[in-house]
């Protein structure tokens, strides 16, 4: 595995704690009152780790 594809993974689990950690002490996985904190880091880290590791992904399947 590579760095970029390590970095993707840890932003996807990074993002899927934070929303485990709403659920669990909010008990809601999305609150609009807490916008600006919680789901933008969530949308913010899901968003970098997916495109990370899609790139990656697909730039090694070109490669051969």
């Amino acid at each position: 595995m590579k760095k970029a594809d390590v970095i993707g993974l840890f932003f996807i689990l990074l993002g899927v704690s934070l929303i485990i950690h709403h659920i669990i002490f909010w008990q809601r996985p999305f609150d609009i009152g807490d916008m600006l904190h919680h789901e933008f880091f969530e949308a913010i880290f899901l968003t970098a780790g997916i495109t990370l590791f899609i790139a990656t992904r697909l730039n090694n399947t070109k490669k051969g």
